[in-house]
């Protein structure tokens, strides 16, 4: 994570509405939150991509599954025990999300905790 970069973005998050692609994860996690939006579930993955203008997380879990994973700006991130906006995750970061499914069928990140820096 870019301590600086995090610092100068700490109140620029983007969001867009839309559906978007659930992918495997989507598939996989829509059965077990059967579709009811204040049920969570939470997964580790490693970031892949982030894409702040679109309020996109894109994800692969350990067992090779990837998908796509909504977040804003009431997303909190976590990394030693600091709060940081979402722009600052990177490629390579190794994170614990909590999930809910919206009313859209996405998959929405409530809190996203980094368990190991991609740096």
């Amino acid at each position: 994570m870019r301590r600086t970069y995090m610092l100068a973005l700490g109140a620029a998050l983007l969001v867009s509405g839309g559906c978007s692609n659930l992918g495997s994860i989507g598939d996989i996690l829509g059965s077990v939150l059967g579709g009811q939006g204040a049920q969570q579930q939470q997964i580790d993955a490693e970031i892949e991509q982030v894409d702040a203008s679109s309020g996109r997380l894109y994800v692969r879990t350990r067992d090779g599954q990837s998908g796509t994973i909504r977040v804003d700006s009431q997303t909190q991130v976590v990394y030693n025990n600091q709060r940081y906006p979402v722009t600052a995750l990177e490629r390579g970061d190794v994170v614990r999300i909590q999930l809910q499914q919206t009313q859209n069928n996405e998959l929405y990140a409530t809190r996203i905790d980094v368990l190991q820096s991609g740096r």
